[in-house]
């Protein structure tokens, strides 16, 4: 079972389950097919699960969460991108227990977020304490909610990273003006952006189902050290358009977005060694191929 499996990573990772002889079942909030899936209903605001969905479920990958970037934090959003992460979590939760689910694993996203976002050289591992930010508590709260399952299953999160992808999210929203020829690194630009590809971050996805020694927490990021500079030249260079608009100020971005701009303007570097010490392999372990595949 996945939840948001309509939403980007859900659509990359399908198709890569169903080619490894997973049979793979939605939570969507209407009934409908999504990729040769079935899409059973659920509503949060109801309590409500179509309990039909859980028939023969062993595993599920918790992905449903709204944007963390898609508005400006007002005190209602802010209850949006809490409670559609840890009150599906719990609801989930309910579920499982009530029907005698017969669960092996629980496998939910996180974000690099829990870092919080400050620029300093320090290399954050799984390891480090959470900052005292929003984004953190958003990140700990989510993580505490995948961990009710504790009794019940294996559990695994992934801190994920900027996911680099074709098909939107985070990279179309970065390349759009480089692409009209107005492209410019956001604030100072030294500002840490840890990416993964989408294949890659779908890929790890697929390898913590399997391999029942992934337990706990684990970072979804490349490890490669990339600012918000380094990201931009690349697009720039991947797409031979030219950069040069001066920085984009930060107290504008401040102005627009409000404390959301925290995580357009900060960032940590995030370490990918303790995937790798499990055995997961890169196959674009950095920008030029991450960026050369998707362009």
């Amino acid at each position: 079972m996945i939840t948001g499996g309509t939403g980007l990573i859900g659509s990359h990772l399908i198709p890569i389950l169903k080619e490894r002889g997973y049979q793979v079942v939605l939570l969507s909030r209407r009934e409908q097919m999504h990729l040769g899936c079935k899409a059973f209903e659920w509503d949060l605001d109801k309590n409500y699960i179509d309990e039909n969905a859980f028939e023969g479920v062993t595993r599920i990958i918790h992905l449903a969460g709204a944007g963390i970037a898609d508005k400006r934090w007002t005190d209602s959003r802010k209850k949006v991108l809490v409670n559609s992460r840890v009150k599906s979590a719990e609801l989930l939760l309910n579920y499982v227990r009530e029907k005698s689910v017969g669960l092996k694993s629980f496998i939910s996203a996180s974000g690099i977020g829990y870092y919080g976002t400050s620029t300093t050289e320090h290399v954050f591992t799984e390891s480090d304490p959470p900052a005292d930010e929003f984004v953190s508590e958003i990140c700990v709260e989510w993580e505490a909610a995948a961990d009710q399952f504790s009794d019940i299953c294996r559990v695994v999160k992934l801190r994920t990273g900027v996911v680099l992808s074709a098909d939107g999210g985070a990279l179309e929203k970065l390349s759009k003006p480089i692409k009209l020829g107005f492209g410019a690194p956001i604030g100072s630009g030294n500002q840490y952006m840890p990416c993964i590809h989408i294949k890659d971050l779908c890929m790890m996805y697929a390898y913590v189902l399997k391999n029942e020694s992934a337990n706990g927490v684990y970072n979804a990021v490349s490890g490669q050290k990339s600012t918000n500079k380094d990201l931009t030249k690349a697009v720039a260079d991947e797409l031979n358009k030219p950069l040069w608009l001066p920085n984009v100020p930060g107290f504008a971005l401040k102005l627009v977005f409000g404390e959301m701009s925290k995580i357009l303007l900060g960032g940590s570097h995030v370490s990918a060694e303790k995937i790798k010490s499990l055995g997961f392999e890169f196959e674009f372990p950095t920008l030029k191929t991450a960026l050369s595949e998707i362009y």
